[in-house]
């Protein structure tokens, strides 16, 4: 058995009120807070360039611009609708850097730079798992770094992660089962030595778990079990991250069995009362995920739908940014002259053009996202009413809206 002791409690969670299995809540962080169900939106911080350039980033500077309220795009600041962030550790070498550039990224908190000025939010950093599994460890361009859990630690420190996620190795459909085990026997072993460096270290440490049913998260908290032994697992770790879904993204039926069977183990476990991270999904799944009682997310989506010239006109609509009318939309993005001008072409760098409509896309996703918390704390009528009678209408969503009223609230018939 591992020698850990129940470490000091930095992080808080407190559920408000409950809808079926949907719930609002309160995570506290050491200063910083924010309420749940949230949404992550993924920020590359560091793009391949230096300090002058926001670090590059491509479309990735345009939207830490927003966030600032730089001058170079009017002064217009959103970042009231970034609360939190996510980062991963494999996401630092995206661009081919060298290992100087790296020691530069790591040599103190995003939170304590001033090209970031205006991110004062919550600092999810994922530990890379799915990187290191698919790339064998960080790839610069004239280093290669193998990735083990003192170091992703090591790094996640020093990028001041406020949330932090033990290094896991994601599983995949072709997988047998003998080899599920051992990735949760590894993934297993690697959350003990993140427990050790998390003892001393302020933040929130989530426990890694993967599978896309019941069983499947239940044989790897078992594999979890068996190496930290009687210890008290929700004593030692904040929160539940549940992985592997990514490549499910558009199979809405496994995500439901997925986060229906992790809830299940949770609360099997003693863990129901903490806090559930899905890792990787949001976007039009968000109200599914919501509704089975998911408490915060992460995703790119609302940037890769811009890289698209996709601009989102409602949560679940989308029309080519080049045919839409900005000025239906009330976003501080919208609202700005210089910046419709820029998300109709006229920009030098298309970044200029993509950043707007991307920030735009993510504040969409937000204020649903406020919505799906009112309706919530309105009990469950107004929830039902909005995922049988409104989502239940649209095609891409409709059934699953449907399911998620049975497997959540027992059914119409039950509120």
């Amino acid at each position: 058995m591992p020698d850990l002791t129940q470490r000091s409690k930095y992080a808080d969670f407190s559920i408000t009120s409950t809808a079926g299995e949907a719930r609002t809540g309160e995570l506290v962080v050491g200063e910083k807070k924010f309420e749940t169900p949230m949404l992550f939106p993924v920020i590359n911080f560091y793009g391949g360039g230096r300090k002058g350039s926001l670090f590059g980033g491509s479309t990735h500077r345009t939207v830490k611009e927003l966030i600032n309220g730089d001058d170079c795009v009017g002064g217009v600041s959103c970042s009231e609708y970034f609360p939190g962030s996510m980062l991963s550790v494999g996401s630092l070498t995206d661009y081919g850097i060298s290992e100087s550039l790296l020691k530069t990224y790591l040599e103190k908190p995003i939170s304590e730079r001033p090209e970031f000025s205006g991110f004062e939010g919550l600092l999810f950093v994922d530990s890379g798992g799915f990187k290191n599994l698919s790339q064998g460890g960080l790839d610069g361009s004239d280093f290669q770094m193998e990735l083990n859990q003192h170091r992703v630690f090591d790094m996640q420190r020093q990028l001041g992660g406020d949330i932090l996620v033990n290094l896991d190795l994601p599983i995949t459909e072709d997988d047998t089962y003998e080899e599920r085990i051992e990735k949760a026997k590894t993934t297993a072993e690697n959350a003990v030595e993140f427990a050790r460096h998390t003892q001393s270290y302020p933040c929130a440490a989530y426990l890694s778990v993967h599978g896309y049913d019941y069983s499947m998260i239940d044989t790897f908290f078992e594999q979890v079990e068996s190496v930290f032994g009687s210890l008290d697992l929700t004593e030692i770790f904040d929160g539940i991250a549940l992985g592997s879904l990514v490549p499910k993204k558009d199979n809405k039926s496994t995500l439901i069995e997925a986060i229906s069977g992790c809830k299940q183990v949770m609360a099997e476990r003693g863990f129901e009362n903490h806090p559930l991270h899905v890792l990787g999904i949001s976007g039009k799944s968000m109200p599914l995920l919501v509704g089975l009682g998911v408490d915060s997310f992460d995703s790119s989506s609302y940037i890769q739908a811009a890289i698209n010239g996709k601009y989102y006109t409602s949560f679940l609509e989308t029309e080519r940014v080049d045919d839409v009318d900005l000025t239906k939309c009330d976003c501080p993005v919208c609202s700005s002259p210089l910046l419709r001008e820029r998300m109709k072409g006229n920009a030098e760098y298309r970044k200029d053009q993509m950043g707007p409509v991307a920030v735009h896309n993510m504040i969409i996703q937000q204020k649903e996202l406020s919505r799906m918390r009112k309706l919530i704390q309105s009990g469950p009528e107004a929830f039902v009413d909005y995922l049988g009678n409104e989502l239940g209408r649209h095609r891409s969503v409709g059934r699953y809206a449907h399911d998620v009223v049975n497997k959540s609230f027992g059914g119409y018939d039950g509120i």
